[in-house]
């Protein structure tokens, strides 16, 4: 509102100045051209030259809207349209400049009179033979120019009216939706998480409800995850425990039991033992890589290197299986990148084609580079993840077959710790699989590590 006005002030106010300066100008104009025409004809019709040749005053009289002087060279006042200071002597400044041959006009504030004073020139305009002396009144521009002061005022009061009118309703129709929205999230403050924002308005309004919508869906997943993983921690701890705890009452209530089913028992709750370790290890190793001042040690590594010494460690595991390990390397790739949690990494997936590999299959490891990022492609003959299960493999907890996971010893957590991994190095992770055949896992990492605050080892 305040801008609308000021901008209506200051327009009317420079259109006001400008109109009252054009009409100033014009009115000037007019009385240099009324005493011009009338000092040139006082000549061509020979006033001075035959000083009973006075029939042109009565035109001259008629002419000038306001007063009009003839004087001569010697300031004498040789005719007033008044006929008040006839015979007189007219001496000023003005009067002065135009018997030396000069043209002037000045502006009487107080009378609101302009005087325009011109020089009588003679036919060779060598002599000055006098000066008219023409001044008007400048009440008519006054009174316009009062006139569009009043108009302007009218204009600008009734301006403000309706400016202030439209910015009260517009600023209330504009702040009504947000009003509204404020109103949705403290009601989802205060625990009604089930309510969706549903507001119509502009453009933006609509933009900001559906981004809110969509970040409140987004929490409520991550919530969902985050109940979830809660309770899969909960199964996952119990039931070794569960089984330890049927095993030991097992022993308890059977003191006369062979040595044989003794060792059997304790074996099992050893694996058992073992299992709960395993995933005690990988939620730790969750929890470290979750930390915001968890950093990287980064270094140069020799990643061919790296990934033939996990290859090397993990070949007994594959013998069991019969399964064949290829490594492909088609150049040498030197990379900074923590080469403790990169091995992790590595072997995790190495480790979960194993597992999950059928009997005298093959793993197919392929290193290559294109000198910005190198890339790792991790390949095996298992029986492969349905579309449905590839985009959740990488929630922590999930198991596409929960019944052979067991059998393999899987957490559920091992690809979970990989894609941290591989963000926490800028980079990205894709799982590809046909059912039945193959799954193929491809890490895309940058050689360079952009973030630079890291600690040297």
């Amino acid at each position: 509102m305040l801008i609308g006005l000021i901008t209506t002030i200051v327009l009317s106010i420079a259109f006001i100045f400008t109109i009252q300066q054009r009409y100033l100008t014009e009115k000037k104009r007019e009385l240099y051209r009324q005493a011009n025409t009338i000092a040139i004809s006082l000549v061509t019709t020979g006033y001075f030259s035959d000083e009973h040749n006075r029939s042109y005053l009565m035109t001259v009289q008629a002419s000038v809207r306001g007063r009009g002087m003839i004087v001569d060279r010697n300031g004498s006042i040789l005719f007033d349209s008044n006929h008040l200071d006839e015979g007189k002597s007219l001496v000023n400044p003005e009067v002065l400049s135009a018997l030396r041959g000069k043209s002037s006009y000045s502006f009487l504030e107080d009378m609101n009179i302009g005087v325009v004073t011109v020089p009588i020139v003679d036919v060779d305009y060598r002599t000055v033979l006098g000066a008219v002396v023409i001044s008007d009144s400048f009440n008519d521009i006054s009174y316009s120019i009062k006139y569009l002061w009043n108009i302007a005022l009218f204009f600008i009061v009734g301006l403000t009216v309706i400016i202030f009118m439209l910015s009260y309703y517009l600023s209330g129709s504009f702040n009504k939706p947000f009003r509204q929205l404020l109103d949705h999230i403290n009601r989802i403050t205060e625990g009604h998480i089930e309510e969706k924002v549903q507001i119509k308005g502009n453009t933006e309004i609509e933009e900001i409800t559906t981004a809110f919508n969509n970040m409140f869906d987004r929490i409520e997943a991550i919530e969902s995850h985050r109940q979830e993983f809660v309770a899969n921690v909960s199964h996952e701890l119990k039931t070794p425990m569960s089984s330890i705890k049927v095993l030991a009452e097992s022993l308890i209530h059977q003191p006369d039991s062979p040595i044989e089913i003794y060792q059997e028992f304790l074996y099992d709750i050893n694996q058992e033992v073992d299992r709960e370790t395993k995933i005690i290890n990988d939620l730790l190793t969750l929890v470290t890589l979750d930390k915001k001042d968890n950093s990287l040690r980064i270094k140069e590594v020799d990643v061919n290197q790296l990934i033939v010494d996990v290859m090397k460690r993990l070949k007994p595991l594959a013998d069991l299986k019969n399964i064949q390990m290829l490594f492909e390397s088609y150049r040498n790739v030197q990379a900074e990148i923590d080469a403790t949690k990169m091995e992790l990494a590595i072997t995790n997936l190495i480790e979960n084609a194993i597992k999950y590999n059928k009997e005298y299959g093959y793993i197919n490891v392929v290193l290559d580079t294109d000198f910005k990022n190198f890339f790792i492609k991790i390949k095996d003959t298992g029986e492969g993840i349905s579309k449905e299960h590839i985009d959740q493999v990488f929630r922590r907890f999930y198991r596409v077959d929960k019944t052979r996971s067991r059998d393999t010893g899987g957490t559920g957590l091992g690809l979970s710790i990989v894609q941290k991994t591989i963000y926490m190095h800028q980079g990205s992770i894709k799982c590809k699989s046909e059912i039945g055949q193959w799954t193929e896992f491809i890490m895309t990492i940058p050689m360079k590590h952009i973030k630079r605050n890291y600690e040297e080892e």
